[in-house]
């Protein structure tokens, strides 16, 4: 059978994008599969065909890299149809991001269809660009309704991985034995300077697994303790698995670990990064807030003595929030096979 040449791009898309690509290869789907982005370390499906486009961009935070990111954008621009020329997709499936928008336009422009996922529970940037050059554009929560053109836009949810919907059915613990602390792939500074206070205190009762950053590992390894564990990073093929063992998690709020943590109905301290682009993060939060199983902290008031007194009302109200979340369903457990039957559609058409 011969084979048809999708498009996956969107720099910051592995998790969303790997549980899509296990979903095609589950239905033996004859798709070749081309990622043009990041080359993430999770994108490990065998037979995928990698196009490393490490686009600028624009930030939401002025740093030291700013004006060199946004510099690189007319060059890649143009960079862009020249790989979208060579790989001749039939279809292209854009999950945000400079690159992802690059790519939509240029298969626009050369008449190949686009469809594009947006995780947040808002819009983000490059994703409200794209959805001019979309056929359809799919939505992982109601929420971002009112930034697309609701005639083309689907609710769908956002897709998890089978790793995760692995532990879905694992029972909670009736009480807390275990704290998880994560940062995002890089740590958070904030974060960090706020738990390492308090450590020796949740030392007392509670294991610690704290996710520092490969940066920030250092200063953590004079904690001379059986119940903790620290790491720089944590494997994306592992995160399942430690979410799994944790009984409440303090995190931030980016889409995908918040669909993750909702899956697992894990109860999490939530600290949304401020400067996100349509305050997304806070609206994530605010989206697992509503479901029961988050507390959010603005980084404007974190502090060691803030979150710690957080974290022990977290840990108090712990055996009610499993009750009440006992019979929670994900609305992202059959988001995969959504968004794949949709390209099926597409697909068949053309």
């Amino acid at each position: 059978m011969e084979q048809k040449k999708l498009l996956i791009t969107g720099s910051h898309a592995g998790t969303t994008a790997e549980a899509v690509i296990d979903e095609i290869k589950k239905r033996n789907l004859a798709f070749e599969i081309h990622w043009l982005g990041a080359k993430y370390n999770n994108l490990s499906n065998p037979g995928i065909v990698y196009h490393v486009f490490e686009s600028g961009k624009i930030e939401n935070k002025f740093t030291k890299n700013t004006i060199s990111n946004f510099l690189k954008i007319p060059l890649d621009f143009f960079r862009g149809y020249k790989l979208i020329k060579e790989i001749k997709p039939l279809l292209t499936l854009s999950f945000g991001s400079a690159a992802g928008a690059i790519a939509s336009f240029w298969s626009y422009f050369l008449d190949i269809p686009v469809v594009i996922h947006e995780q947040t529970a808002t819009a983000g940037r490059a994703n409200i660009i794209s959805s001019y050059f979309a056929k359809k554009v799919l939505i992982s929560r109601e929420s971002s309704f009112k930034f697309f053109n609701k005639n083309n836009t689907i609710l769908i949810g956002n897709p998890i991985s089978s790793d995760i919907q692995k532990y879905t059915a694992f029972s909670r613990n009736q009480k807390v034995k275990s704290i998880l602390v994560t940062g995002g792939s890089r740590g958070s500074t904030w974060i960090n300077n706020a738990i390492k206070p308090i450590i020796p205190k949740l030392l007392e009762r509670y294991y610690l697994m704290h996710q520092t950053g490969e940066n920030n590992l250092e200063e953590f390894k004079d904690v001379k303790d059986d119940k903790y564990f620290a790491f720089g990073q944590i494997d994306p093929k592992n995160m399942a698995e430690i979410f799994s063992k944790s009984d409440i998690v303090i995190s931030r709020a980016g889409a995908n670990t918040v669909s993750e943590l909702i899956a697992l109905k894990k109860p999490t301290v939530l600290i949304p990064i401020p400067w996100s682009f349509n305050d997304e993060q806070q609206k994530n939060a605010e989206f697992m807030e509503g479901l029961g199983l988050a507390r959010i902290l603005a980084q404007k008031d974190l502090s060691a003595q803030k979150l710690l007194s957080v974290v022990e009302s977290l840990i108090e109200d712990y055996p009610v929030v499993v009750k009440k979340t006992a019979n929670l369903v994900t609305p992202d457990l059959h988001a995969s096979e959504k968004l794949v039957d949709i390209l099926e559609s597409y697909i068949k058409e053309l």
